[in-house]
């Protein structure tokens, strides 16, 4: 099972029939607590970081800029898309969509 899997379990356990996922966009679920990745905002803007949740019973995912982050302002919704993923090496490669 994978992370995202076990995230989405424990919460609907947690929250119940009032947990609402529908905000965490699945192209980000795959990034999610996984790889840095470049993110391209809807208005254009690209920043970088790793994927994170919010708390609560309706969570959005987040750009967490480092591990050692507590939170982040950066929400992610389905305007934005990821554009590269850094590999072992520390370079960024770029995602086909």
């Amino acid at each position: 099972m994978t992370e995202y899997a076990e995230y989405l379990e424990r919460k609907r356990a947690e929250y119940g029939t009032k947990f609402d996922p529908s905000n965490l966009v699945n192209e980000f679920a795959v990034y999610f607590r996984g790889p840095r990745v470049k993110v391209q905002f809807g208005t254009g803007e690209v920043k970088f970081g790793r994927i994170g949740v919010t708390t609560g019973w309706r969570p959005v995912f987040l750009l967490m800029k480092d591990s050692r982050s507590h939170g982040s302002s950066n929400t992610i919704n389905k305007g934005d898309h990821i554009v590269a993923i850094q590999s072992a090496n520390r370079k960024y490669i770029p995602v086909t969509l």
